[in-house]
Parts: C-alpha cells; structure tokens; sequence
C-alpha cells in the first residue's frame, strides 16, 4: 500500500519507535531527520507534497518528554486525528 496523499496529522503513540517502522515500511512514508533536542520524542514523515504530513508525538509513562496540554486529548476534534498507538 503506498499513500498519495494526507492533511497534517498528528498522533500520539506510546512507543515512537515501534511506531515509526509502520509508516515507511507499510506505508510508504519518507521519515524527516528530527531537529536533535526533540529526537526520541517525535517523528515526521512525509510522502513529498508538503513539508510534513504526520507527526508522531511519544505519550504515556514511557516518554522521554512530557508534553504540556496533552492531558485528556486536548487538540482532537480540532481537525486533526489523534489517538494512542
């Protein structure tokens, strides 16, 4: 399966790095090189029409980062897609 297309989303995953083996090789998603204070906490992917198109965000009592407003799923609804992974 290969994606064409995506909107900008986000999802918050538990475990970033299990995660982002999915979306390359499944999907055929293009993984962005991380700006280093942030590495190991997010990941973008994109398949070349913008910049990015989604963000992995690691969540949940094993993350390297706490993440302020996360709590609660603060951002869904708002056009975005958020879940936990």
């Amino acid at each position: 399966m290969h994606i064409h297309e995506l909107g900008h989303v986000v999802l918050f995953v538990k475990n970033l790095e299990r995660s982002a083996h999915f979306y390359p090789d499944v999907l055929g998603f293009r993984a962005l090189e991380t700006p280093e204070r942030m590495r190991g906490s997010v990941m973008a992917f994109s398949t070349g029409r913008t910049h990015h198109e989604l963000l992995l965000i690691e969540v949940g009592e094993g993350a390297r980062r706490r993440w302020p407003g996360r709590a609660r799923g603060r951002g869904a609804g708002r056009g975005s897609a958020a879940g936990t992974c």
